[in-house]
């Protein structure tokens, strides 16, 4: 019995391994904060080669990224937005101001591929964190943060002010 237990662990830890290092979970990026895309964003200030996507509710995203035009997102839970400078600019304050109610901070990160080069830009709280997958071609998976992000403290867990 104590074999077989063993024998559980380890394939499990060979498992985790595998998806580690990508060759079960396919070619994945990251996210890194980044000061200047952080001042970019709080300037509003929309980049030409990007197309931009929200994910959340249309008054207070939970999170804005742009993503490189030569690039196509692979997701249906991102809505796409042509932004004028008004309309960014409102998008932004009122992302601010949500944050601010929970007393979280909005912050700018620069998207990166599997092979480290730059793909785009995320704005959100700091705990509506994600990462990057590359697909086939040029096409990229960018998961959406939890849709319940102000809702929860760290680890999901409620606020005091949501018990109220």
């Amino acid at each position: 019995m104590m074999f077989w237990k063993r024998k559980a662990v380890l394939m499990m830890i060979l498992f985790m391994a595998f998806i580690m290092t990508g060759f079960l979970g396919g070619r994945y990026g990251n996210i890194f904060p980044d000061d200047k895309a952080t001042k970019d964003f709080e300037a509003f200030k929309i980049d030409p080669g990007m197309n931009y996507y929200y994910s959340g509710p249309d008054l207070y995203p939970n999170a804005l990224i742009g993503l490189k035009k030569q690039y196509v997102l692979d997701s249906d839970l991102w809505k796409p937005i042509k932004p004028t400078p008004e309309s960014f600019r409102d998008m932004i304050i009122h992302m601010q101001d949500k944050a601010l109610e929970y007393r979280e901070y909005q912050h700018g990160f620069i998207m990166y591929d599997d092979k480290k080069q730059p793909i785009g830009v995320w704005y959100s709280i700091l705990k509506a964190r994600t990462f990057t997958q590359m697909g086939k071609g040029n096409k990229v998976r960018v998961y959406t943060p939890d849709l319940m992000i102000y809702q929860t403290g760290p680890g999901g867990i409620t606020t005091q002010q949501d018990r109220k």
